[in-house]
């Protein structure tokens, strides 16, 4: 039942307690019936919105390209200025069209922040290297990465919607996999448990934010949080048991925890009713359960 569904069946309970009459209750169905219209006409994406959006998209990518093609001939301060400069257009429009009362313009701001936010990386990438002020690889994709979430970050909260939500989890996602790449080119050789811990505290960490998002009824950008948190939980144990080590109780073990884990989100699935946790749990407990039989039998079928 949805929210509208709800409501409305709570406005014949009101009739029937006396709580308000028949004409009170037409009043507020009509009401509820014109505002869920509006609502729907406003949310719906047009074919011209559509095609702005590729035009955009199309421009764009030629922008791009014809930067890539004399990258090498700009300079220090023209490669900075060449992502800088649509990286700042960007966030400056979002910021423009976010309050504006037209549907359309307000997703254009969250298309605008959307591409922002994601250009913030390779402007703090860009510029870190210019200045010669981070050298080592690893670390300067890691610093880049996280200060992009930091933008995002703030983009959620001053808009959030789906689209804000998405470039949160995946700078997000991106600082996570730039800290395990610094890692192992930091502090040699694969540490199994290290990494273990360090996928679930990140993905808790986007499940705690789901569940922040649920007490404050945002429904829709709960779902997003839920997936991401869900996929880095999951998959900590599920590629590390595809790894080798030089313990086999190690590889065994990592078998194990991934288990455990798809098990633990598909009870959760019951408790807090959420097909993310079920199917997500479900998918990797089958690809585990493949994966696990494969290597015992590979032997056995000439593989």
């Amino acid at each position: 039942m949805d929210e509208q569904e709800f409501l409305l069946s709570k406005i014949e309970e009101w009739v029937e307690e006396g709580l308000i009459s028949p004409e009170q209750a037409e009043a507020l169905k009509r009401r509820e019936t014109e505002s869920a219209t509006v609502s729907v006409t406003a949310r719906r994406v047009k074919a011209d919105e559509i095609f702005v959006y590729l035009g955009s998209l199309v421009i764009f990518l030629a922008l791009a390209f014809l930067v890539g093609l004399n990258w090498r001939t700009l300079g220090s301060a023209g490669r900075i200025l060449s992502v800088l400069l649509p990286t700042v257009v960007m966030l400056a429009l979002g910021w423009r069209l976010r309050g504006s009362e037209r549907a359309r313009l307000r997703r254009g701001a969250q298309a605008l922040w959307l591409g922002g936010c994601f250009l913030s990386g390779l402007v703090f990438g860009v510029t870190f290297y210019e200045v010669e002020l981070i050298t080592e690889v690893a670390l300067l994709v890691l610093v880049s990465c996280l200060l992009a979430t930091g933008v995002a970050g703030v983009v959620f909260v001053l808009l959030p919607s789906i689209a804000q939500s998405i470039a949160f989890h995946l700078c997000g996602s991106a600082a996570f996999f730039a800290f395990l790449i610094w890692l192992e080119e930091t502090f040699p050789p694969l540490n199994p448990w290290r990494n273990l811990m360090i996928g679930l505290v990140a993905g808790g960490l986007f499940l705690a934010l789901s569940e922040w998002l649920r007490a404050r009824e945002r429904k829709r950008l709960v779902v997003v949080s839920r997936i991401f948190g869900a996929l880095i939980i999951l998959g900590s144990p599920y590629f590390l048991a595809m790894e080798e080590y030089a313990v086999t109780w190690h590889k065994t073990a990592m078998e194990v925890i991934a288990f455990l884990t798809s098990i633990a989100f598909i009870a959760a699935s019951v408790k807090r009713q959420s097909q993310t946790f079920l199917y997500s749990g479900a998918a990797f407990l089958f690809f585990l359960i493949i994966y696990v039989n494969f290597e015992h039998f590979a032997d056995r079928i000439g593989m």
